[in-house]
């Protein structure tokens, strides 16, 4: 079973602000893209990377093609992630069994975790990485809350996302009019009930100033 990742690198940050995209600022000594290179390079179970950039990024895309074999291919992404994802897909239809889809800007994935979402992928056709809510969840509307959700039975998704290839293909091209942030959507709507595989919550996507600073620690303080 091949086994291939979209690594989604076309956001532009604009809720992080400055002129380059946050997956491409340096954290640490190398930019916040390379740690999950890193790790699909490492990786036994990844044959293939594709790489999705903003246009105007071609250098820095061609340079990390150079820099990790398993990058066999990079394009421009679209102007919703969705849109970035499908390219990808077109990209790798026929190529491979298996396929990860992953936010580049969540730099902290491990070998362990991939391996356990792709050892479960061949049972259930979808599976992703989540962690249980520990605060209490509030469902508002307009600043005032409506209801108050089973914390429960709330869990907050992160990425890398597996699915079976010809599976989550299919679910881009029966909601071509949708544009999902959550790829998971996409089969949920066809009725597949996609496996949780509980994770750490180091797992998290750097969307602003504060969450680098957060990212900036972690690697400081040597737990990565």
């Amino acid at each position: 079973m091949k086994t291939c990742a979209i690594l989604c690198a076309a956001g532009k940050g604009t809720r992080f602000g400055g002129d380059t995209p946050k997956q491409f600022l340096f954290l640490k000594g190398k930019m916040i893209i390379e740690y999950s290179l890193e790790v699909f390079e490492k990786s036994h179970f990844i044959d293939g990377v594709v790489l999705l950039v903003p246009q105007g990024f071609e250098d820095i895309a061609r340079c990390l093609k150079n820099k990790f074999s398993k990058v066999i291919s990079w394009d421009y992404g679209g102007k919703e992630r969705a849109d970035t994802v499908k390219r990808g897909l077109e990209i790798l239809k026929g190529e491979c069994d298996i396929v990860a889809i992953h936010d580049a800007a969540r730099p902290f994935i491990t070998l362990e975790l991939l391996e356990k979402l792709i050892a479960e992928v061949e049972t259930h056709f979808a599976v992703a990485p989540g962690i249980l809510a520990k605060d209490t969840v509030k469902f508002v509307v307009d600043g005032h809350i409506q209801n108050t959700l089973p914390r429960s039975n709330i869990c907050l998704i992160q990425t890398p996302q597996v699915f079976k290839f010809d599976l989550i293909y299919r679910g881009y091209e029966m909601v071509k009019n949708e544009l999902f942030t959550d790829d998971l959507q996409y089969v949920e709507l066809m009725g597949i009930k996609p496996k949780i595989i509980e994770n750490s919550s180091i797992n998290f996507k750097i969307t602003t100033k504060e969450d680098l600073l957060i990212a900036e620690a972690i690697v400081e303080k040597g737990y990565w």
